[in-house]
């Protein structure tokens, strides 16, 4: 058994411009087997500064560098002999957008899809934790004291950085990563240019992008006809994949679907006793009934009866297909 670790940096935040492939491949004991940093010539303008909403990027090559290096498609078979290789466990951090920036690549330039398994350092992280939200890697290193680069971005050293993540998390909870990777939901895997995740979490950018663009797909009794449905965190959590199921169905229904809860006429929690902790958008929802919004509350089991899914159904529902992102 081995462990791949990856990053990949683009030249204009992810439209198939892959401009360096880092990795670091250790055994599964974390000693270091082999490492690169693969620079490639993105053939696309660089968008790395003045971008709305998002940090400027400096790398750690100048434009010139890249400009010289070959084409994505001159390393596509290296690439895909380190990703694909048997034995192997491929990781990460949000690793799903690097995964999909592979795929943008391979689709760019008319390539053979690529087929491996992943898994994910900051869902590892969150789930063992118990943390919410998206987990910086700059901020998992600071937690456990490792030294990285923050301004400046090399695919290597972000590959490395992750690996020493992983490392400390297992010998904190003394765990292996093959044993975390068999219990905890923090994998995926991509074919045929489509990704696979059954970690998704839904404060990504591609979940927004999945409620601006949702359609109606099937045929279903219009039970939420004109109806608008939020719900708790608890069942917006990573290892609840079934999410973007639960909201496709929900448009199907005839409703809209909003993370603004103060904004929506049914609200759905877990249950009683099942939250955990109140969540900042279920107090919303309260406090927007309170002040006069009519809401109804209702439980998931009530959700799923009203879609004729029973909880078996439901929990059975296969991992979603986000290659939409």
């Amino acid at each position: 058994m081995r462990y791949v670790f990856f990053d990949i940096e683009c030249a204009d935040g992810g439209k198939g411009s892959v401009c360096s492939f880092g990795y670091v491949i250790t055994d599964e004991f974390f000693c270091e087997l082999e490492s690169d940093d693969i620079v490639i010539n993105p053939e696309s303008k660089f968008h790395l500064s003045g971008r709305s909403k998002r940090p400027n990027i400096l790398f750690a090559y100048t434009e010139s560098e890249f400009r010289k290096a070959p084409r994505f498609s001159v390393f596509y078979e290296k690439i895909r002999s380190l990703l694909e290789a048997d034995d192997q466990i491929v990781i990460g951090h949000s690793v799903q957008d690097d995964v999909n920036f592979l795929c943008k690549a391979c689709a760019r330039y008319e390539l053979p899809a690529l087929k491996f398994k992943f898994a994910d350092s900051q869902s590892l992280y969150a789930q063992v934790f118990g943390c919410g939200g998206q987990i910086g890697l700059d901020r998992v290193c600071e937690e456990f004291s490792i030294d990285k680069p923050v301004d400046i971005h090399k695919s290597e050293e972000d590959a490395r950085a992750t690996m020493l993540v992983v490392k400390a998390i297992c010998e904190r909870k003394k765990k292996s990563l093959t044993e975390y990777v068999k219990t905890l939901p923090i994998t995926g895997e991509t074919e045929d240019f489509k990704i696979f995740c059954s970690y998704i979490h839904p404060n990504r950018t591609m979940f927004q992008s999945f409620l601006e663009n949702v359609q109606p797909k099937n045929q279903r009794r219009k039970v939420f006809e004109g109806k608008c449905i939020s719900a708790s965190m608890a069942i917006e959590q990573p290892k609840q994949a079934q999410i973007y199921h639960l909201i496709q169905m929900i448009i199907d229904a005839g409703g809209s679907y909003t993370r603004v809860s103060s904004q929506c006429d049914i609200f759905v929690t877990l249950g009683t006793g099942n939250e955990g902790r109140i969540c900042k958008r279920t107090k919303t929802a309260r406090d927007a009934k309170r002040g006069g919004r009519v809401i109804e509350f209702i439980t998931l089991d009530e959700l799923l009866k009203r879609l004729d899914l029973t909880k078996e159904e439901y929990l059975a529902l296969p991992l979603p297909d986000i290659h939409w992102m």
